[in-house]
């Protein structure tokens, strides 16, 4: 248990509190000592109230090592409390680790007998020997020998694939705790404590109940999870279940900040409804339910999923759709609320029309059958690299925006730049277009596009009583190229 020091003092202070335990009381003719007293829970308790100074530390431990043996039990909570959130140098972790053994309450890991009713405690100071104190990983450790294992005061373990695991584990104070490469097999339960981050990865037999309900954020990929029951989330929990082959059904996520389904098969799922303002990743994931509810999400990835089942995406309150590889998108695609919106290679056959919000970043990378006549000019960025712009009798970009077009095909004839920051326009065919509009010719050096000059205007060459001419010189130029 933890103890704070409420009640400072200093070490001489603390040395003469301890002095009738440690030396004895000093005699009415201040010439000698009197036998020492034993020393009492209250003394205890007000030195760990009082300090942490490892002289004043050792010398209590050292008071508690002097009583019998059978007396020492009763000081089980002062020696684990003298290691909860407190730095000791080793000679005194050698001092608790003694004082625990000897009571019966912390066992080497090579000990066979009974401890406390078959509980296996793991704290601080035993894991101090030869491991480090807040930090460690277990492995070859038979820990079947006990019906429980509970773990006090660990700020961080993780246990690996050698592991033999009890029918109970509980982790009351452990922050951080990892299963890499366990099989979990004879575990009937195991349970976390409130704000915990737990990670499990290739992890087989994962019990039936499996309590993360108070967790703070939970990360398991590649695991088997056939027999657990139900997972409970708690408010403004961080859940990530990457890569299960089989989710268990009635999943609520309607409590988590932060979703993460990547590669998963959802199809015990029947419906998915996410928390306002949630940030939700479907990247990969398979047999996504018809009644997908995304529209209080902030931010949507379904990056290579098959939309097939979606009648219809409500991305009302969305920031950012991630729809990269996407197939069968429903019709009628609404992405005018969205600041980002990634339809890279996807297929846009079904899309009449899009619409962009104002100061919209989109990215149509190597996108097919776009829809006609696309509307970019309140977009702030504009990727449609690798395009087909056939349907795209002309193109208006917003001031300031930033726009790349490497290897697009079928440029429309008249291409206007000279509002844009920058643009990039390798490997385009210079022949698509007649007039190509810049606003200087460093813009055009940095496009990484080499340009006959008959074909190339620049705006900062024409002032703003010479609009119309530049206007009728745009005009000409097309009319010649024809």
């Amino acid at each position: 248990m933890f103890v704070d020091i409420e009640n400072f003092k200093s070490v001489l202070a603390v040395e003469n509190l301890l002095i009738p335990y440690k030396r004895g009381r000093l005699s009415s003719d201040k010439k000698s000592y009197l036998p020492k007293e034993p020393i009492t829970l209250d003394i205890c308790w007000e030195v760990l109230r009082s300090t942490n100074a490892p002289r004043n530390i050792k010398d209590m431990l050292s008071c508690i090592s002097e009583l019998p043996i059978p007396e020492q039990s009763q000081f089980k909570d002062v020696v684990l409390s003298t290691f909860d959130t407190r730095e000791q140098p080793d000679v005194i972790v050698d001092l608790g680790y003694k004082l625990a053994k000897n009571s019966g309450y912390l066992w080497k890991f090579d000990d066979t007998k009974e401890l406390n009713a078959g509980t296996f405690l793991l704290s601080k100071p035993y894991l101090a020997k030869g491991l480090a104190s807040d930090k460690t990983s277990f492995s070859s450790s038979d820990f079947a020998l006990f019906e429980k294992l509970i773990c006090l005061s660990c700020e961080r373990v993780t246990f690996d694939k050698k592991n033999i695991f009890p029918k109970f584990i509980e982790f009351p104070y452990t922050s951080k705790v990892a299963f890499e490469d366990c099989d979990l097999i004879g575990v009937e339960k195991i349970y976390f404590s409130e704000g915990t981050s737990v990670y499990l990865k290739n992890v087989q037999h994962v019990p039936a109940l499996f309590d993360v309900s108070q967790c703070a954020s939970i990360c398991i990929e590649q695991s088997d999870l056939e027999n657990v029951s139900n997972l409970r989330f708690r408010d403004g929990a961080s859940v990530s279940l990457k890569n299960i082959s089989v989710l268990p059904p009635n999943l609520d996520f309607s409590h988590c900040d932060k979703v993460d389904l990547r590669k998963s098969d959802l199809a015990k799922l029947e419906h998915l409804v996410f928390k306002n303002g949630a940030d939700v990743n479907l990247w990969g994931a398979t047999n996504l339910p018809s009644q997908l509810d995304v529209s209080q999400c902030i931010n949507v990835c379904l990056n290579d999923c098959d939309l097939i089942h979606q009648s219809r995406l409500n991305l009302e309150n969305v920031s950012k759709i991630h729809l990269y590889k996407a197939r069968n998108l429903p019709a009628h695609l609404d992405v005018s609320h969205c600041g980002y919106v990634d339809l890279g290679e996807c297929d846009l056959s079904n899309q009449l029309h899009l619409s962009f919000k104002d100061g919209a970043k989109v990215n149509f990378y190597g996108a097919r059958n776009l829809p006609p006549q696309l509307d970019f000019s309140c977009c702030m960025r504009v990727n449609l690299s690798d395009c087909d712009l056939s349907n795209q009798p002309q193109i208006s970009f917003n001031e300031g925006a930033n726009v790349i077009l490497s290897y697009a095909r079928n440029l429309p004839p008249h291409l206007d730049f000279s509002q844009c920051a920058n643009v990039l326009l390798d490997k385009c065919n210079p022949d698509d277009a007649v007039c190509w509009v810049f606003k200087n010719r460093e813009q055009l050096e940095n496009s990484e596009m080499i340009l006959p000059s008959d074909k190339v205007l620049f705006a900062d060459d024409f002032s703003a009583c010479d609009r119309d001419s530049f206007d009728a010189l745009i005009y000409r130029k097309m009319k010649r190229g024809r």
